[in-house]
C-alpha cells in the first residue's frame, strides 16, 4: 500500500516552521489543494491562521478548506490520505471548535490522537482523520 498524503491544517505558522521540503499552502481554493495533493512530498500544509480569528471566523474557515479539499480529492483521485489538525489555540478557546468543524466531513475515518506536546516545542491537540 502507498504512504497516505498528510494533509496539515494548522491554525498558525508554528508547526509548518518544524518541518521541510514540503508545501505550505496559504490559499485553500480547490487549485491550491489539488497542488498539494500532486506534489511529490508525502505532506503538505494549509495554513489557514485561524488562531488570529474569531472562534465562529475559525469554523467558517476550517469548513471552506474541507468543503474545497474533497473536491480535489476526488478531483485528483487521491482516495489514501490522512487529515491532521494541527490546532493548538486553546487559550483563545477555539478547542474544539476547528476539529468540530472537520469532523462531520470525514466522521467515519475518525481516529483521534491527542499530542499534548511534541518532543521539542508547545503541547498541540491533534486530531487525525484517516481513510
Amino acid at each position: 500500500m502507498a504512504q497516505p498524503k498528510i494533509i496539515v491544517l494548522d491554525d498558525d505558522p508554528t508547526g509548518s516552521q518544524t518541518v521541510h521540503s514540503c508545501l505550505l499552502l496559504t490559499k485553500w481554493d480547490v487549485n491550491t489543494l489539488k497542488l498539494g495533493l500532486l506534489d511529490a512530498a508525502p505532506i503538505f500544509f494549509v495554513l489557514t491562521n485561524t488562531r488570529a480569528m474569531t472562534p465562529p471566523q475559525a469554523a467558517e474557515i476550517t469548513r471552506e478548506v474541507c468543503q474545497n479539499l474533497k473536491v480535489a480529492l476526488a478531483e485528483t483521485g487521491v482516495t489514501n490520505f490522512v487529515v491532521v489538525s494541527r490546532s493548538d489555540s486553546t487559550l483563545r478557546g477555539h478547542y474544539p471548535v476547528e476539529t468540530d468543524a472537520i469532523a462531520p466531513n470525514w466522521e467515519a475515518l475518525m481516529p483521534i490522537f491527542w499530542c499534548q506536546r511534541f518532543l521539542r516545542g508547545a503541547g498541540s491537540p491533534v486530531k487525525v482523520f484517516t481513510t
